[in-house]
């Protein structure tokens, strides 16, 4: 997907507002845990369930957009529940399932009403 001049300062002030979060500013995430709130941001379906349809998101897709062991991928995914970010939270061999809290589902849309989601 490519987006034109006026899209990227939009995008950008998303991804800005979402990383600053006040809960995770207070808990000193690390940029680790982050990057991985920015991505669940953008793989959520339209009530907070991570993945297509809930179904989560299989961890080689996770490890190529946030670059940690996959032993690390626990400790973040706890940090976000601790958070208030990431609820129902369940890590397997295959698939980070959960979702996002009430809270931070605004987050999750940086486009406009009608605007297909980032990762459609």
């Amino acid at each position: 997907m490519t987006f034109g001049k006026k899209m990227r300062p939009k995008l950008s002030g998303w991804a800005q507002k979402a990383v600053s979060d006040k809960k995770l500013r207070k808990a000193k995430a690390i940029a680790g845990t982050r990057l991985l709130a920015l991505t669940l941001a953008t793989q959520t379906d339209a009530s907070g369930c991570l993945g297509s349809g809930g179904r989560g998101i299989a961890l080689n897709a996770l490890a190529a957009w946030v670059p940690v062991g996959t032993g690390e991928l626990q400790q973040l995914v706890d940090e976000l529940a601790a958070a208030d970010w990431l609820t129902r939270a369940a890590l397997t061999d295959a698939h980070l399932t959960g979702q996002l809290t009430e809270r931070v589902l605004p987050l999750t849309r940086p486009l406009r009403a009608g605007s297909p989601h980032p990762s459609e």
